[in-house]
C-alpha cells in the first residue's frame, strides 16, 4: 500500500524510468552477470591448469640444468689430475705453469665446458703456491668476502645453489649479465688438508630465455627469499641488479608454489600474477555474444519506452503550460486534442473548466471591482480623517504652551519661538505629502523641544541618537513628534523636579527601532493596562470615541502606513518615567521608493 502511495507522487517520467530499471536493466544485469561469472570461472580454471603445466615445465627445465651441472661437478670432484695440480705445493710459478699447461693439453677442463647452459667453471683452492688463471683460483680473503662464498658457508651443505650480483662484470663492455646463479660444490673425493671447491656459473640468459619462451599472458616470477631471480615480464638489461620481491603486488598473485629442485634444499618459489589480462584475453572470444545480448536487451526496450514516454510526457507538458497560464489569470483552451486515452480525456475536462471559469469571471468581476473601489475609498477617508484630527490637537497644545509661558514670565522674547512654531504650523497644515524621512521628522522634533525648553527652562533636558543608515527611511509625518509631545504634556509638565526626554533610532537585520523615553511622572499600573488593551484592539472607528487621541492617532497612522507590520510597546513606572518602543520590520522598507529616499 505504501508503494502505491509512493507511485502516486512520482512523475510519469519517473514511473517509466522505474519500469525500465526493474524490468530491463536489473534482469539484464543479473542474467549477463551470471553468464559472465560462469565464463570467468571456466576461464580461471583453464588458466590455473595451464599455469600448473608451466610450473611442471619450468621445474623440469631447471632440474635438467642442475642435474647437468651436478654431473659435471662429480667428474671434476673425481678428476685425479686436476686434484694433483691444485693440491701440490710449488716452489716456483714455472712448475705450476708446466702442470697447468699439461692439464689444458689433456683438455680435461675444456671437455667439461658446455656453452649451452654453463657460463663459466672455476675451481677454488686454499693453495698460495698456485697462480690465478681462467679456471683455477686461490681462495683469498677477498674471495671469502664474496656473497656466493658466504651463502655456501652459511648453507653448510656440500652442494649449494648461490645467487650473487657480480659488480666486477659492470666494468666489461659486453652483454654478459651481472646476475650470477651458480652451483657451488665442495671437492672432497681426495682427502687432504686443503679447502677445495668448484663453482659453476649457469648461463643466466639461457635460464631467462626458457622462462620468456613460455609466452604467458600472466607474469611469472622465480624468487629466492626477497629477490626476484627470473621474470618473463619487464625490460631487462644485462647490468641490472636483482629486483626486490616488493614490486610484486600481493593482490595480483594467482599462484605461489615452491619449486622442487633435485639435490638442493634452496627455498626457491615460483609466483604467477595476473591483473585480469589473462581473463580478458580469454574472454575476447565471447565479447561479441555479450555485446549482442546487451544491445538487444537495452536498445529495443529503450526505443519502446521512449516512444510511450514521449506520447505521455509531451501532452502532460502541454496541460502544465496551460495551467501555468491559469495562475497568471490567462484562460485559454487547448486547441489540439490528440488521443482518446486518459490524458486526452483530461485535456477535454480542462477545456470545459476554462469555459466555466470565463463565465464565472464575467459574473463576479464587476461585483468584485465595485467592492474594491468601496474599500479603497473607505481607506482614503479613514486616512484623511486621521490627518484632519492632528492639526487642531497639535496646534492647541502648542499655542497653550506659549500662552502659559507668556503669562508666567510676562515677557515678549518670543520671536524665536514663534518662528519655530510657524514651521510646525506649516507642517501640520500642509498634508500634500504625508511621508517624510526620519531626518526631516527629527527636525520637527528638535524645533518642538526648543519651544518646550523656552517654557520649562532648565527643568527639561533632551538627547537624541539616529543611526546614519536610518536617516533616509520614511515614516508618517509628525508620528514621532506626537510621542515626544505626549511625553512633555503628560510626563514633564506635571512634575516639579528636573526631567529629560530621549529619542533613539537604530536598526538591525530584522527591524528598525524607535525609542522615546522620558523620566517624568509616569503612568500608574491600572491606566497603563487600559492603554495597552486599547492599543491592542484599536481601529479606525475607535478614534471617534477617544477624548485623548494623540498617541492613538500616531499609532493608527503608522500601523496603516506599514500594513500592520509593526510592534508597539509601552512601559512605565509611576514617578520614574515612560518608555515607548516602536519596531518596524525591515521587509516593509524594501517594498518601494515610498519607504526610502
Amino acid at each position: 500500500m505504501k508503494f502505491k502511495n509512493f507511485l502516486n507522487y512520482c512523475s510519469i517520467k519517473s514511473k517509466l524510468l522505474i519500469i525500465f530499471i526493474f524490468c530491463v536493466l536489473i534482469p539484464m544485469f543479473i542474467t549477463n552477470s551470471l553468464m559472465l561469472y560462469t565464463v570467468r570461472n571456466n576461464q580461471k580454471k583453464e588458466q590455473k591448469i595451464n599455469i600448473y603445466h608451466v610450473i611442471d615445465r619450468v621445474t623440469y627445465n631447471l632440474n635438467g640444468v642442475i642435474e647437468e651441472c651436478m654431473m659435471l661437478t662429480n667428474h671434476i670432484n673425481s678428476d685425479e689430475n686436476l686434484n694433483n695440480i691444485i693440491s701440490t705445493e710449488y716452489n716456483a710459478p714455472v712448475k705450476y705453469y708446466e702442470k697447468y699447461f699439461d692439464l689444458l693439453g689433456n683438455t680435461a677442463i675444456k671437455d667439461y665446458y658446455n656453452p649451452q647452459h654453463i657460463y663459466k667453471i672455476t675451481v677454488y683452492v686454499d693453495n698460495d703456491s698456485i697462480i690465478n688463471s681462467a679456471n683455477i683460483s686461490k681462495i683469498t680473503p677477498k674471495v671469502r668476502e664474496r656473497e656466493w662464498y658466504k651463502q655456501y658457508v652459511e648453507n653448510g651443505e656440500s652442494t649449494t645453489i648461490t645467487i650473487e650480483y657480480d659488480k666486477d662484470r659492470e666494468l666489461f663492455a659486453d652483454n654478459n649479465p651481472c646476475r650470477v646463479i651458480s652451483i657451488v660444490r665442495k671437492l672432497d673425493y681426495y682427502k687432504d688438508n686443503k679447502e677445495k671447491i668448484v663453482k659453476i656459473d649457469i648461463n643466466y640468459n639461457t635460464l631467462l630465455s626458457n622462462i620468456i619462451n613460455e609466452q604467458l599472458d600472466e607474469s611469472l616470477y622465480i624468487v629466492n627469499k626477497d629477490l626476484i631471480l627470473l621474470a618473463n615480464k619487464g625490460l631487462y638489461f644485462p647490468k641490472d641488479d636483482f629486483k626486490k620481491i616488493d614490486i610484486i603486488n600481493k593482490k595480483d598473485i594467482l599462484i605461489k608454489e615452491k619449486l622442487k629442485l633435485n639435490q638442493s634444499k634452496s627455498d626457491w618459489e615460483i609466483i604467477f600474477t595476473d591483473k585480469n589480462n589473462g581473463i580478458i584475453n580469454g574472454f575476447k572470444n565471447s565479447s561479441k555474444l555479450f555485446l549482442y545480448l546487451t544491445l538487444f536487451n537495452l536498445v529495443l526496450p529503450t526505443i519502446v519506452i521512449s516512444l510511450i514516454s514521449k506520447s505521455l510526457i509531451n501532452r502532460v507538458k502541454v496541460i502544465n503550460n496551460y495551467l501555468d497560464k491559469v495562475k497568471n489569470e490567462e484562460f485559454y483552451e487547448i486547441d489540439n486534442i490528440d488521443g482518446n486515452d486518459e490524458i486526452g480525456t483530461l485535456i477535454k475536462s480542462y477545456n470545459l473548466m476554462v469555459l466555466k471559469i470565463k463565465e464565472l469571471i464575467e459574473v463576479v468581476f464587476k461585483e468584485d471591482a465595485e467592492k474594491k473601489i468601496l474599500q479603497l475609498s473607505k481607506k482614503q477617508a479613514e486616512l484623511k480623517a486621521l490627518q484632519s484630527q492632528v492639526n487642531p490637537h497639535f496646534m492647541f497644545n502648542t499655542l497653550e504652551t506659549i500662552r502659559m509661558r507668556s503669562i508666567i514670565k510676562k515677557e515678549n522674547e518670543t520671536a524665536e519661538i514663534i518662528e519655530k512654531l510657524s514651521v510646525l504650523l506649516r507642517t501640520t497644515i500642509n498634508w500634500g505629502n504625508d511621508n517624510i524621512t526620519i531626518e526631516e521628522e527629527m527636525k520637527f522634533v528638535n524645533n518642538y523641544i526648543d519651544i518646550q525648553r523656552y517654557r520649562f527652562g532648565e527643568k527639561l533636558s533632551y538627547s537624541s541618537y539616529i543611526m546614519e543608515d536610518c536617516k533616509n527611511y520614511k515614516i508618517p509625518k509628525l508620528s514621532l513628534l506626537t510621542f515626544v509631545e505626549n511625553a512633555c504634556i503628560h510626563g514633564i509638565e506635571k512634575i516639579s523636579y528636573n526631567a529629560g526626554i530621549s529619542v533613539s533610532i537604530f536598526k538591525n537585520e530584522e527591524y528598525l527601532c524607535m525609542e522615546i523615553s522620558d523620566t517624568g511622572k509616569g503612568i500608574s499600573e491600572d491606566i497603563l493596562d487600559t492603554i495597552r488593551k486599547r492599543i491592542e484592539k484599536f481601529n479606525f472607528e475607535s478614534l471617534n470615541e477617544e477624548k485623548s487621541i494623540g498617541i492613538f492617532n500616531a499609532y493608527m497612522r503608522m500601523k496603516m502606513y506599514f500594513n500592520n507590520n509593526i510592534s508597539f510597546e509601552i512601559d512605565s513606572e509611576q514617578n520614574q518615567g515612560t518608555d515607548i518602543t516602536i519596531k518596524i520590520y525591515m521587509e516593509e522598507f524594501k517594498k518601494g521608493e515610498e519607504f526610502y529616499d
